[in-house]
């Protein structure tokens, strides 16, 4: 890779780092949408850089050179990444001390200068080191909480659970006793309203009766008086 340039790299078309390259029966390479621009601008499938003609409407992609480009963005990316991060931004000097007054990393520079003079610093690994440390003892405290929060959720889970399963089977049965004592009160009802209608029916009989005695009696009183009235030789003649 450090063999190579980044001309090596570039579409000829938009001259950047090869994006979807694909590539023509001629050999050369051309960022994908470079090239269906260029193809549309011209109005023929010709090649960019050598003019020859294309057979192809969607040509192939170039893996290795695709393979490639990926790589080698990614190796600046972090080389970026790794020079910002270790860098001063004053001196251009690697970051190897850290300043506890003003706890920042400092380079050699930095820490030989006026702005740091009788300033306590510390190599940077050593002070990463007692800051995991401290992360790491932090982080098993709040590790245990969180595991003694866990058990408790879960203990308070199970008694919610145990709770709810006990109400469930106590209106269950609550449910049962009411049914029986509703069952209960409909069949004293019904056995209440019976009884007064039988009673009911049994004075209405003997009303009845007693009507009729009355009307029989009415009719022995009123003959007999008739009688009563009656001259003597009719008299004795019933």
């Amino acid at each position: 890779m450090d063999s190579l340039s980044a001309h090596d790299f570039s579409c000829p078309v938009c001259c950047e780092i090869f994006k979807d390259p694909v590539l023509l029966s001629c050999s050369h390479s051309f960022c994908k949408e470079c090239l269906q621009q260029f193809w549309r601008i011209k109005e023929t499938q010709e090649c960019p850089v050598c003019r020859r003609r294309s057979s192809r409407d969607d040509p192939p992609c170039n893996r290795v050179l695709k393979n490639l480009c990926e790589s080698l963005l990614k190796e600046r990316k972090e080389k970026g990444s790794s020079e910002s991060e270790e860098l001063c931004s004053l001196h251009s000097e690697k970051l190897k001390l850290f300043c506890l007054e003003d706890k920042q990393p400092v380079c050699l520079v930095c820490f030989t200068s006026q702005q740091h003079d009788n300033h306590k610093v510390r190599p940077i690994s050593e002070v990463v080191s007692s800051y995991k440390e401290e992360l790491n003892t932090e982080l098993k405290s709040l590790q245990e909480k969180l595991k003694h929060g866990e058990t408790m959720k879960g203990q308070f889970e199970e008694t919610v659970q145990h709770i709810k399963s006990q109400a469930d089977q106590t209106e269950h049965q609550i449910k049962q006793q009411f049914e029986k004592l509703h069952q209960f009160l409909r069949d004293e009802e019904e056995a209440t309203i019976t009884a007064l209608r039988e009673e009911e029916e049994q004075k209405k009989k003997m009303m009845e009766k007693l009507n009729r005695d009355v009307s029989a009696l009415s009719y022995t009183i009123k003959y007999m008086e008739e009688m009563m009235k009656a001259n003597d030789v009719y008299f004795l003649k019933v």
